[in-house]
């Protein structure tokens, strides 16, 4: 399809032509040369048969293509297949075709080709891709090229089909957690007491009718007289919603994309740690989804120009506002693979700041769970806001991401309201966080 600006570009090339054929030809009569008028004839003849014979062969081939798997850790390969048909009966004589990879991505293989098709002929493109960085990637659509027999025309189309690859960020392993911590946040009171630790007496109380029997304590019930039931301490599974903070203007452009990923593996990170100690987790952040992009289904583009039509493949549908990303917290099998996910579609936007976002999403969190903030700087905005959580009763704890100024700051803003904060300068350093200390 073209666009408003390629169709009057179009028009304007259109009318350029017939005007200079319109005066050759009427200079061919009015000097009488038949050879002129002749010459003309054959090459307009030559030049419309051309065109519509190229664009009948381009638009007669028709893509399809498989990818596997289709969620990779980093430095995984996905295979890449793709299928090029003629659908009609009439051979295509070349068609150069190129799959559309991303940019960061390795290439091992043919995934750019000079083909042959007769008719109702399959040829395969297969390759492999190697994705060094976790993100959320596309591939394809196909890039297509034919002309006719003497050069004179061309036709840029795309295929019909792109996958997307999820590539998960990476996860490091803390070195001080034991598999055998049941409670990595420390003691801590629950305000709700929804669940009871039956391994943790702390009193007995009067028999209410429909308590359950093995409630009863049968020595306290004989001494007294009456039947006694035994009371519970809170169940102390804490849990935490992870809160990460992808505004883009709030990281310093010079070092913004490392910064970006660092805080990414830093929340991946302590996911993992909370889910492997079998507690709640959760995720919430101010970024942008990149899976939104892939809900805009793409149609067959058609330029002038490779350049143009890669130009076009370029583009991506950007929705105009956006919502927070958020995995509610909960303990699950598939709590941690669901929070990679949105980490790896997880793109810096400039809509929603962090302080807003927290304001926003108060109301909705368990108050129950720890709330684990990680963020590339603290603000006075932001200070004022986490006083807010900390005076309703929250359990906060703050990653601040590779800024030893800012880190300095926020231990000065935090300190006075007993927040641990801790500077995450390299991956290495996750390695060696007290999980005894997260959420204290």
């Amino acid at each position: 399809m073209l666009n408003p600006k390629e169709k009057t570009k179009f028009t304007v090339f259109r009318w350029f032509w017939i005007v200079l054929t319109t005066l050759v030809l009427a200079l061919g009569y009015a000097i009488s040369s038949p050879y002129m008028v002749y010459s003309l004839y054959v090459f307009l003849f030559v030049l419309i048969f051309s065109y519509i014979l190229s664009n009948f062969w381009i638009s007669f081939v028709v893509t399809a293509r498989k990818v596997e798997p289709l969620i990779l850790n980093e430095g995984e390969d996905a295979e890449v297949v793709v299928f090029i048909r003629n659908k009609s009966w009439f051979p295509v004589p070349w068609i150069y075709v190129e799959d559309f990879v991303p940019p960061y991505a390795e290439v091992s293989g043919e995934y750019k080709k000079l083909f042959f098709l007769r008719g109702n002929e399959m040829r395969l493109l297969s390759y492999r891709l190697r994705f060094p960085r976790r993100g959320y990637f596309r591939i394809g659509p196909l890039v297509m090229e034919t002309g006719d027999f003497f050069g004179l025309q061309k036709h840029f189309r795309s295929g019909e089909t792109q996958e997307y690859v999820t590539v998960l960020p990476s996860v490091v392993y803390i070195k001080s957690f034991q598999v055998s911590t049941r409670r990595p946040h420390g003691p801590v009171r629950v305000s709700n007491k929804i669940y009871e630790d039956p391994t943790r007496i702390y009193g007995v109380r009067d028999y209410i009718p429909g308590d359950p029997i093995k409630s009863i304590h049968w020595k306290a019930s004989a001494k007294l007289g009456s039947l006694q039931v035994k009371t519970n301490e809170p169940a102390t599974v804490l849990g935490a919603t992870l809160i990460l903070d992808l505004f883009e203007d709030d990281y310093y452009p010079q070092t913004r994309e490392e910064r970006i990923e660092l805080a990414i593996t830093t929340t991946a990170s302590i996911s993992y740690l909370l889910y492997l100690s079998g507690e709640p987790v959760g995720l919430v952040t101010n970024a942008q989804d990149a899976g939104e992009s892939a809900e805009f289904r793409r149609e067959r583009e058609s330029a002038f120009s490779r350049e143009d039509l890669l130009q076009k493949l370029l583009m991506e549908g950007r929705p105009e506002d956006i919502c927070p990303l958020i995995v509610p917290t909960r303990r699950s099998s598939g709590q941690i693979q669901k929070i990679l996910e949105n980490l790896a579609r997880a793109e810096p936007s400039k809509i929603l700041e962090y302080s807003r976002l927290l304001q926003y999403i108060a109301p909705y969190l368990p108050r129950d769970n720890a709330l684990v903030l990680v963020v590339p700087q603290v603000t006075e905005e932001l200070t004022s806001v986490v006083e807010k959580l900390k005076f309703n009763g929250f359990v906060i704890t703050v990653f601040l991401i590779k800024d030893e100024k800012a880190y300095q700051e926020a231990m000065l803003r935090l300190g006075k309201f007993s927040i641990n904060v801790f500077h995450i300068e390299h991956e290495q350093d996750l390695f060696y966080i007290a999980p005894q200390k997260i959420g204290v």
